[in-house]
């Protein structure tokens, strides 16, 4: 493994895990014990997640920069024997059983052979998604979907030791496992990368070129701004998935594009299509081998060809269930009918087989979304602003024109209207930065249909974008201007204020990337980090200028 100016060899590794491990063991982790890793994107991830699989014990990715309610809820609900942590970081967790990384190496080394039998039925990982009830549920993935998906991926994509492979995932993401494993199953570099993400797409496109990266995953949202950027001679394997992929990349392209699709019940990866050139909307393709799909109509019965259906999966992917909820598992997690001993999982998405075969992803079958790849029950950030005491009532869905969520609220008190801005930093506090609405609007009512439901289609169309007034209302220089009619175009919002900020009109990290890039487009020299350093629209435009004489 690479990172930054660390470098780990397989050996390192190994002796490192090993010591891990066996402290493991003496702290009572065991086959099947759960340990979470409160870690950031780092070698030591790696190194702790491969110690608690040596111990027997099964490992759960958070994300150390969500907000402390989040990360207690899913301590408390996985039921964790140790939260492994920076030692810095470690009084977040008050209550846990912490072990800090740094004192992770002090025992004997444990060797792989010395742990307990583990069967291909065991439990691997739990990774935690979006619950409609406003709590995340946990999703049990067993050792053999591992060895599936890594199997595949080595086969599919010819991973070999020369390889060099990204890992730019969160760990609370379950691509972590599609980055990682197969990665170090083939024997190849895993190329980690140190912070936050990019800045722009030909940053992302520099880092790709100057690591040497063969083979890549990146979200739908990325892989599209990558598609207009030159990364260089190395990269021969794109992935991407999280979203439905709707644009192809251009033909001179030095690589292969691999179209992606899996539920988290499924191990990551239940189909994949490799990408050309030409055509409409890109499929979603193949199952995996060992795996097998199914369309099915509401009564669980095979649609007739080329109908439209929901996507039932099988096979050795599918995960073992959710912790803790018998019910919805049982629920979701049905017999399949090519195989009575095992389950199929109904993934609540509707496909139709092509007529030249293989799938094409439609749309969901319920209100569950994805945001730049993490999968979504919007009734979960619902209950989150339910629980504000100004807000009596609250609708999220998926913008039409944005990769970000919507909130329509109505408040508890008329007389007292939130602050949609307010609103949003109290989220903020309470959810992952990806579940929290671009935009907040206060109105006397919610929207309803003819049917006396909720009129959700109108609040995912955002206004046509105005841009600012004609005379530039308070803006006071071309490049306050320029960067205003930007903002309005990224963020889908009719007018800007200079001392607007951008996080607080909508903004995140995947629509910083894409300001910054339109913004280079359009002659102004900045990178996404310059929004981070200065979010406020008459703070970045002074920064910009003072970086491009004559705008």
């Amino acid at each position: 493994m690479v990172s930054g100016g660390q470098a780990l060899t397989y050996a390192e590794l190994d002796e490192r895990s090993s010591r891990l491990a066996g402290v493991l063991r003496e702290r009572g982790v065991g086959k099947g014990a759960l340990v979470v890793l409160a870690l950031e994107r780092s070698p030591e991830l790696v190194v702790a997640a491969l110690a608690v699989m040596m111990a027997g014990g099964a490992y759960v990715g958070v994300d150390v920069d969500e907000p402390d309610a989040r990360l207690a809820a899913v301590i408390a609900d996985s039921g964790a024997r140790l939260v492994i942590a920076r030692e810095a970081g470690a009084t977040r967790f008050a209550g846990a059983d912490v072990l800090p990384i740094e004192r992770a190496w002090d025992g004997d080394a444990l060797s792989l052979w010395e742990g307990p039998e583990i069967t291909p039925g065991d439990l691997g990982y739990v990774v935690y998604t979006s619950g409609s009830t406003g709590v995340p549920k946990g999703v049990l993935v067993p050792h053999e979907g591992l060895a599936n998906l890594a199997a595949w991926h080595q086969r599919t994509f010819e991973v070999m030791p020369g390889d060099r492979v990204s890992q730019l995932a969160r760990p609370s993401f379950d691509a972590w496992a599609l980055e990682v494993w197969p990665c170090l199953a083939a024997g190849a570099t895993l190329c980690l990368m140190e912070g936050r993400l990019p800045g722009s797409s030909d940053a992302l496109a520099q880092w790709i070129s100057e690591q040497g990266i063969t083979v890549c995953f990146l979200t739908t949202v990325l892989a599209t701004e990558l598609f207009d950027q030159r990364v260089g001679a190395s990269l021969r394997v794109l992935l991407t998935g999280g979203e439905k992929l709707r644009r192809r990349p251009p033909a001179d392209r030095p690589y292969k594009l691999f179209n992606l699709y899996g539920p988290t019940e499924t191990s990551v990866v239940a189909t994949y299509a490799e990408v050309g050139t030409y055509g409409g909307a890109p499929p979603i393709g193949y199952p995996l081998p060992g795996m097998r799909a199914y369309l099915l109509d509401e009564e669980r019965r095979p649609v007739p060809p080329g109908s439209v259906g929901e996507l039932h999966i099988g096979g050795t992917g599918v995960a073992l269930g959710y912790l803790n909820r018998p019910e919805l598992t049982a629920q979701r997690f049905t017999a399949d009918p090519a195989d009575l001993t095992s389950r199929m999982y109904a993934t609540g998405d509707l496909a139709r087989e092509l007529p030249e075969g293989g799938l094409a992803f439609v749309g969901r079958a319920d209100d569950q979304v994805k945001v730049r790849g993490f999968r979504i029950e919007p009734g979960e950030v619902e209950s989150a602003l339910r629980g504000l005491p100004e807000v009596r009532e609250a609708v999220v869905v998926k913008s039409e024109q944005a990769d970000q969520l919507v909130a329509a609220v109505v408040p508890a008190d008329p007389a007292n209207r939130p602050d949609p801005v307010l609103v949003r930093r109290d989220l903020a506090r309470r959810l992952p930065d990806y579940m929290v609405p671009g935009t907040v609007t206060v109105l006397d009512a919610l929207p309803m249909t003819p049917h006396g439901k909720v009129d959700r289609k109108a609040l995912a169309r955002p206004q046509e974008p105005a841009g600012p007034e004609p005379d530039g209302g308070d803006l006071r220089t071309d490049t306050e201007r320029a960067l205003a009619e930007l903002w309005c175009e990224v963020l889908q919002i009719s007018s800007v204020d200079r001392d607007d900020s951008f996080f607080e009109r909508g903004g995140d990290s995947l629509l910083a990337i894409r300001l910054a890039s339109r913004a280079r487009q359009r002659g102004l020299r900045m990178v996404a980090d310059d929004l981070f350093e200065y979010d406020v629209l008459h703070e970045l435009a002074a920064s910009v200028s003072a970086a491009s004489p004559g705008t």
